[in-house]
């Protein structure tokens, strides 16, 4: 019994997409890459398998809602985008944010609310969406890499750009006159 226990628990096979994080005692005692590894058998130590290749999207606002950002030349945009991402570190990943969906989410609407405040709203609703999303895809990297996230930013699509709801009608009837 107790050679199967050790056998059982102490042999993990780590996937091609995953990395295996090793808890000795419940904290960080090292990696396991893909393949078959060996730890000290349970509980001495615990092996938690992320998988870093996935990539996974975020879309804000979530939901059916508005998400309004004011432009430099003081114009309203409602705005909806995707942010993609990736593990790059499972090791970050798991102890340095408690939840990371919303972290990720919080960080890329303050980078959207820097980036579309630098800009006019002709830009953020026409020809300077592919320049804001890459703006806002290396200022996300930036902080998230500052906040050693262990997250990769895959990129950013701007799905609509539009004036609000409210001055939408009359905004196109002012384009259609121009």
């Amino acid at each position: 019994f107790v050679l199967l226990w050790i056998a059982l628990t102490s042999i993990h096979r780590i996937g091609p997409q995953e990395e295996g994080v090793i808890l000795r005692f419940g904290k960080y005692a090292g990696k396991l890459s893909s393949g078959i590894g060996l730890t000290l058998p349970a509980p001495i130590d615990k092996v938690m398998k992320v998988d870093v290749r996935e990539i996974k999207t975020i879309e804000i606002p979530k939901g059916q809602g508005e998400n309004l950002i004011l432009t430099s030349d003081q114009n309203i945009v409602d705005l909806d985008y995707s942010v993609r991402w990736s593990r790059r570190n499972a090791e970050l990943y798991l102890f340095q944010m408690v939840d990371p969906e919303e972290t990720i989410g919080e960080v890329a609407e303050s980078a959207m609310r820097e980036v579309v405040s630098t800009v006019s709203l002709n830009d953020t609703i026409g020809s300077g969406r592919g320049e804001i999303e890459t703006r806002v895809q290396q200022r996300m990297q930036q902080l998230l890499d500052y906040y050693r996230t262990g997250v990769s930013i895959q990129g950013v699509a701007i799905q609509r750009a539009d004036p609000p709801a409210q001055v939408n009608d009359a905004f196109k009837r002012v384009t259609a006159a121009q």
